[in-house]
């Protein structure tokens, strides 16, 4: 039975409220992702890919709040006269509006897990053997709501959402949606946080890259999900108020990460730039312990190798073993630029 602490139809207006705050955020980000992946984009190409997720994304949160909204001015207006008024218009789980939010909502579900898996996959140098277990737990959330989608359109005469025929595949759909969070969260912070610990970096980038760590996780995702099975287990109606602004956070979070992707500021990215960064400090402290004049390395122009090693290696003492460790790359490399293999 639902929890007394808090009534039904007060329960729905809030959450619908809290949604609405939500949707404006996830409003916002979506046209900066959308500005951030067209026309101020670092790459030669537009990402259709990354475009059209998004845009799903957020095509099924605008239809979720505003199914919210049909059904909260048939509750309080149009049907509040009816036998059991606005409390007994919401526990109905069979109308249709609420049967096809409850189906948007395990749509954006799988689409927000996949793209934090995506993610995951990326973060680890794309090793399929680190996604298989998260992947397996999304195709088992999936056929969970999608059950869960069909007992709600057939329960004409449940009146709650915290029945135990529906309890079955309610508690599995969040449960299973949880664990595949929490498995994502745990592998990609695990891995940013090896990563930027090799990086090292100051003070103000350990506090960003914790900041990087809780969104490309998706850790606010989790937490909310902890937030919404820990309620409906203790069959509280205050439920329904962390249930309907999640339909928010599975758009909210995967944009963030696509953001961040986006804007190259991701755990890899910041990796690299550090990377590079030593590695031109390093040719620095050589040309400072020759007391030679030192140059950025991004601004060196070096001569073509046969040139370099016909001059500077041509009584052949300090030519390398290895020829490979400085290497021409014409297809990547600017004419008269050198690569470091």
């Amino acid at each position: 039975m639902a929890g007394a602490d808090i009534a039904l139809d007060k329960a729905y207006l809030t959450a619908i409220w809290l949604e609405t705050l939500f949707y404006g955020m996830n409003f916002v980000l979506y046209w900066n992702c959308l500005t951030m992946l067209t026309i101020r984009r670092r790459t030669p190409k537009v990402n259709k890919l990354l475009v059209g997720i998004s845009t799903i994304m957020f095509a099924f949160s605008t239809a979720h709040v505003s199914l919210g909204y049909q059904r909260l001015i048939e509750g309080f207006i149009v049907l509040r006269d009816q036998p059991g008024g606005p409390g007994a218009f919401f526990s109905d789980v069979s109308i249709p509006a609420n049967v096809v939010k409850v189906g948007i909502h395990t749509v954006n579900s799988i689409i927000g897990d996949s793209v934090v898996v995506w993610r995951c996959w990326l973060v680890w140098g794309r090793d399929w053997r680190m996604c298989v277990l998260p992947i397996l737990l999304i195709i088992a959330s999936a056929i969970c709501g999608f059950a869960q989608t069909v007992y709600f359109a057939r329960a004409q005469k449940l009146h709650s959402a915290f029945a135990h025929s529906l309890q079955i595949w309610n508690g599995s759909l969040f449960s299973l949606s949880l664990a595949t969070n929490v498995v994502v969260t745990v592998l990609i912070a695990m891995r940013v946080w090896y990563m930027f610990r090799l990086s090292g970096g100051s003070t103000n980038f350990r506090y960003w890259r914790v900041l990087v760590i809780i969104i490309e996780s998706g850790m606010i995702y989790s937490i909310a999900l902890v937030c919404e099975i820990t309620l409906y287990f203790l069959g509280s109606n205050a439920f329904y108020i962390v249930y309907d602004p999640i339909a928010q956070l599975t758009a909210i979070t995967p944009t963030l990460i696509i953001v961040l992707a986006a804007l190259q500021l991701t755990s890899n990215d910041v990796h690299s730039r550090l990377t590079r960064s030593k590695t031109a400090r390093i040719f620095r402290a050589r040309g400072e312990a020759g007391a030679t004049t030192t140059t950025a390395l991004e601004t060196m122009d070096f001569a073509p190798n046969d040139f370099v090693l016909s001059t500077y290696y041509s009584d052949g003492s300090n030519l390398p073993s290895d020829s490979s460790t400085l290497q021409m790359s014409k297809s990547e490399a600017h004419p008269g630029q050198v690569t470091f293999a």
